[in-house]
């Protein structure tokens, strides 16, 4: 069995590469900031906090505003999110095989690869529900067939079993979590497809669990404070900003005060992404023994 790099060496490593191909991987990485001008024009569009609440008459600008923030929420961002992912992890294969990023021929393999990619990430998605389903299940039956049957017995006992479910569920969230975090790896990189993918990653992964679990979570943690600081910084900045500019109205300071709260994020995220990526993939290349 080769030996897994070390948490260290992991973290030191994704720095120099990201450092190397830093342009390369922000480039890619950048696309999200269309998120950050999505969230831009819904919020200068979307109602007041007053109006929202009681005013069902919303003009036509206002309208807009709530659906593109909820497209922008729930639709634009895990599509992108996805886009990004497939074209940092195939960069970084360039990387390896030494070769320099084709702007073009990245889009076309974007475009190959986001549906099998898609699937196999819904399929992991699917996996954590079925083991919330698994813990929670017996007492929901148990509750519905005691309201039924307005029997307090059997929803007494589905309460019990609330407890155990509670850690069973956890326990198979988090394991399941792990075995199969890599299989969207497995799709990009090797173009495995659908369970084959979901079984590569839990072979690889075998024997291995907590050896991998700290090497995906470690250097997470390392780089998210760093993200977090700064995020943390430009939050403090932007508040003294806020608080010095006088004579804006309270629907104003407080819009922009949302903006700040979901565009730093995403701003925050064009630089940790390609960190957090470029260490996920050397780990899937040492469980390999590449």
């Amino acid at each position: 069995m080769p030996k897994l790099i070390s948490v260290g060496q992991l973290i030191d490593t994704s720095w120099e590469l990201y450092r190397e191909r830093f342009s390369e991987f922000i480039k890619i990485s950048a696309w999200l900031l269309l998120l950050a001008l999505f969230y831009t024009l819904s919020l200068i569009l979307y109602p007041s906090a007053s109006t929202l609440w009681f005013s069902h008459n919303l003009t036509v600008a206002e309208n807009i505003g709530v659906i593109l923030f909820v497209l922008t929420n729930y639709v634009f961002s895990p599509i992108l999110g996805l886009c990004v992912l497939i074209g940092l992890v195939r960069a970084m294969k360039s990387h390896v095989s030494g070769r320099s990023v084709n702007t073009k021929k990245l889009f076309t393999e974007i475009r190959s690869l986001f549906f099998p990619t898609l699937i196999v990430s819904i399929l992991v998605a699917c996996l954590i529900l079925a083991a919330v389903v698994i813990g929670f299940g017996p007492t929901i039956i148990l509750d519905l067939i005691g309201a039924f049957f307005d029997n307090l017995i059997i929803m007494a006992i589905g309460n019990i079993l609330l407890i155990p479910g509670v850690f069973v569920a956890a326990a198979l969230c988090f394991i399941w979590t792990i075995e199969y975090v890599l299989a969207p790896y497995a799709a990009i990189l090797d173009g495995e497809r659908g369970r084959k993918a979901l079984r590569t990653s839990r072979a690889l992964i075998k024997g291995k669990f907590f050896a991998t679990f700290l090497r995906l979570v470690v250097p997470k943690l390392v780089f998210l404070i760093f993200g977090v600081l700064i995020m943390a910084i430009f939050s403090y900045f932007a508040e003294i900003i806020l608080n010095v500019a006088g004579g804006l109205s309270l629907d104003l300071r407080l819009r922009i005060t949302t903006m700040i709260e979901w565009n730093l994020p995403v701003i925050i995220a064009v630089f940790l992404n390609p960190l957090m990526i470029i260490a996920d993939v050397l780990l899937y290349g040492a469980l390999k023994g590449e």
